[in-house]
């Protein structure tokens, strides 16, 4: 027979006019996602008045619940005939009103089977209205062999023959059997052949397979954690599949004896537990009902299934099997669907519901409530709506151009994690002599750089730069740092005037390397000053390098540059002054970096250099091996 399972929350109260017990069954089947999240304010405050018009605060967000109730009168006889007007629903003691209430009748009994052969199928029979839909779990970890095993299967093959339909969908699953696989049908031999083989392996810890061997193995107190780990995880499965094709009630029969209450472990947050086969059931309107085969009545304290059924609106059936199975057949037959909208927030606690019957003689029966979902369920319900949304299409890439406006400079250094750091400068490009026509004046630019995947690794404003250009706090910055990936990086220079027109786009690729070698050296970069007070702002680390490669006798240059060794050390450097055919004229002085983060540096003054192309050929060298990097320049008179 089927026994009433003692409930964990609440205690069953008498609230309806025949003085009759009740309980409840909610599911959240669709969730109407606000997107207004600040109305919550303006909520709080009531209606707001702007001028001589009253401005009445928005809805509070809402999700729509699905409560299946059960009508009976005074003889035990259902009672087919409610209207909405005829119940009255509260949660958490505030009066709801009633969007539907809907008598479903579902026997399963129609002459033409379904044929269910994909997932799409499985969806489209589930919704039928004369569809019933069945859950069996053979928990054979925890039903002993022999007698009990051979009660179970006697009972569910007469529970197949007898009380489901051609129509109805069923399931039967063992604890190893992939989640991945679980697909209901209406192939009821397949369900009588899956019973059959049932075995019950309770106490018996001999390996059957590799799975086991390898991960279920150890002392028996292992195994049984184990077991019972394997044993909700299923259930849980079978529970959120099962709640997932249909919003009607759903019935999980699970045999077993009992089943240990794993409790969750830290690093094991992920791995289901028995609470989180109710919340799943509770969420899915899956009713379980929990069959323990033994003949004997359970002893004391081996009764861990009883909360499941208490919780989900189920029942627990020992003795007589017959009669409680086809109880819970005959409950999924016919039953009250309610629905309403629910203003409780998203915060995953379970929320209270009584409904009570206003015609006088009327029995409800229903679960005690609702778990609503938590803000992470949320997000992944609505991140997985739009899994499947058509990508937008990529603009397609500009053609590459070399602008005549501007001069540009990209140095390289080591960056984080394998990246390299990249810092870009430019300058206005000098006018040809005896151009003739208005030439535009480029003042900033915009640069975008995208790395080989297409995500931005820069996006801004850059100044540009000049003699002795500081980057002052507030001002527009005069060069661009970042870390790019080794790899190609598109870039695309949106070039203005003093009025933010723009005058042209430069678009080209820059390759970036990988300084990994255990000694390298980062690009040189060159700072000029005309007189000797821009020569000491020069030491400052605002002080930005120039795009020019062409400088007066009376200028002053400083050089500097990073230097790389292995596992963090300095290498020994030093610099030459060549000339045009790479002839070294003189070694330059070096003053070494402070540190791995610091910059070597090199004064040069142009005053004692005739007019003329010069290179600067700078070298770092450690027992690992040597690097070297030039640079070429003009001076002019």
């Amino acid at each position: 027979m089927t026994t009433p399972a003692s409930p964990r929350r609440t205690r069953n109260r008498t609230l309806n006019n025949g003085g009759h017990g009740f309980g409840f069954s909610l599911t959240v089947s669709s969730v109407c996602v606000c997107v207004l999240r600040g109305c919550a304010l303006v909520g709080a405050c009531g209606a707001v008045t702007i001028g001589a018009q009253t401005v009445s605060p928005p809805p509070p967000p809402s999700h729509l619940v699905h409560i299946d109730v059960f009508a009976t009168d005074a003889r035990g006889r259902a009672v087919e005939d409610l209207k909405s007007s005829d119940f009255e629903l509260r949660e958490e003691g505030s009066l709801q009103p009633l969007e539907r209430a809907q008598f479903v009748r579902a026997a399963g009994s129609a002459a033409a089977p379904i044929v269910v052969r994909t997932t799409a199928d499985e969806r489209d029979a589930a919704v039928r209205p004369d569809t019933r839909l069945f859950g069996i779990f053979l928990d054979q970890y925890h039903v002993s062999s022999g007698a009990s095993t051979d009660r179970a299967r006697q009972a569910l093959a007469r529970f197949i023959d007898r009380d489901v339909g051609p129509r109805d969908l069923v399931v039967v699953m063992k604890p190893l059997d992939s989640v991945f696989a679980i697909r209901l049908t209406a192939d009821r031999e397949a369900a009588r052949e899956a019973i059959r083989g049932f075995t019950g392996r309770r106490a018996d810890y001999e390996p059957r397979n590799a799975y086991e061997q390898n991960y279920i193995a150890g002392t028996p107190a292992r195994i049984e954690a184990a077991r019972a780990q394997v044993a909700w995880s299923a259930i849980n499965a079978l529970a959120v599949h099962m709640g997932g094709l249909a919003d009607g009630r759903k019935t999980l029969i699970v045999v077993s004896e009992a089943i240990e209450a794993a409790e969750r472990r830290r690093g094991q947050e992920y791995l289901a537990t028995r609470d989180t086969a109710i919340r799943s059931a509770n969420r899915s309107n899956v009713a379980i009902y929990t069959v323990d085969p033994r003949e004997a009545a359970a002893p004391a304290g081996d009764d861990t299934l009883r909360p499941l059924a208490a919780e989900t609106d189920g029942g627990n059936i020992a003795g007589d099997l017959d009669a409680g199975l086809h109880r819970a057949a005959v409950d999924s037959s016919g039953y009250y669907f309610l629905t309403y909208r629910s203003a409780r927030p998203d915060d995953g606690k379970f929320h209270d519901v009584q409904v009570r019957a206003t015609r006088p003689g009327v029995r409800l029966r229903a679960r005690k409530g609702f778990v609503a979902a938590s803000p992470d369920e949320m997000l992944r319900v609505a991140l997985l709506a739009h899994a499947n949304d058509a990508k937008p299409a990529a603009p397609p890439e500009p053609p590459p151009h070399v602008s005549p406006l501007v001069r540009p400079w990209f140095g390289l250094s080591r960056g984080p994690d394998g990246r390299s750091r990249v810092t870009f400068v430019w300058e206005p490009a000098s006018r040809v002599p005896g151009e003739r026509g208005a030439y535009p004046a480029a003042v900033r630019l915009v640069l975008t750089a995208r790395a080989a995947d297409g995500a931005v690794v820069f996006d801004g404003l850059v100044a540009a730069t000049g003699p002795a250009a500081i980057d002052a706090p507030g001002a527009t910055p005069a060069r661009a740092v970042f870390d790019a990936p080794p790899g190609r990086l598109r870039l695309r220079m949106s070039i203005q005037d003093a009025t933010s027109r723009v005058l042209d786009v430069d678009v080209r690729d820059l390759s970036i390397r990988q300084m990994k070698a255990d000694t390298s050296i980062g690009t040189p970069e060159v700072l000029r000053a005309r007189n000797a007070r821009e020569f000491r702002s020069l030491e400052a680390a605002s002080a930005v390098p120039v795009a020019a490669r062409e400088f007066s006798r009376t200028e002053r240059l400083l050089i500097r540059f990073p230097a790389y060794g292995p596992d963090g050390t300095l290498p020994s450097v030093s610099a030459k002054l060549l000339s045009r055919l790479g002839q070294t004229m003189r070694d330059l002085p070096v003053a070494p970096a402070a540190g791995p983060d610091r910059e070597n540096a090199i004064d040069l003054p142009l005053a004692g250099l005739a007019a003329g192309e010069y290179i600067i050929e700078v070298a770092a060298t450690t027992a690992a091996g040597d690097a070297r990097d030039r640079i070429n320049f003009r001076v002019t008179p």
